[in-house]
């Protein structure tokens, strides 16, 4: 589990390492937070760690879009607008499900217990300062573990080892 606290330049980086992994692992990916969060902001930093080219948007009306990646197919899919988990099968939920591509979900709690019990649970909150995020996450089932964010420190020393 990790637990910290980014700004938003850390939170793209982190998006970053945290898409190549689960492209990579075809990870379940949950997003929960309130809005203004980072929850999109932190999807389109994933989606390009997984190699998606083109502009991520919040599919909040379309519910579920799909990009190519590097290594195939990527969903992404906005809850906000469900309101019970049995309005997920017409989004094809069994096959986001699957395993056979990574996915994120933003509004994850939307979906009740129909979340599939290996993915990676990822929890964004405001901070008082407002150009830094809270993150939290966790890898539930047989998911990889959650990388942790690269710290200043980290950079600092990377960075002399070069």
């Amino acid at each position: 589990m990790i637990e910290t606290t980014l700004d938003l330049v850390a939170l793209r980086t982190w998006g970053a390492a945290l898409g190549a992994l689960a492209a990579r692992e075809r990870v379940f990916v949950a997003l929960f937070g309130p809005l203004g969060a980072g929850k999109t902001t932190l999807i389109q930093a994933i989606c390009v760690g997984a190699g998606v080219t083109e502009p991520v948007t919040s599919p909040t009306y379309t519910l579920v879009q799909w990009y190519q990646g590097a290594g195939g197919r990527i969903a992404h899919a906005d809850l906000y607008r469900i309101e019970d988990p049995r309005e997920l099968a017409p989004l094809d939920w069994e096959d986001l499900e699957s395993g056979k591509f990574p996915v994120f979900v933003e509004w994850a709690e939307r979906a009740g217990t129909e979340l599939p019990p290996t993915r990676w649970e990822l929890r964004l909150s405001l901070d008082a300062d407002p150009t830094l995020r809270r993150v939290r996450g966790v890898a539930l089932g047989g998911a990889p573990a959650v990388p942790a964010p690269a710290t200043e420190a980290a950079r600092a020393e990377d960075e002399t080892t070069c």
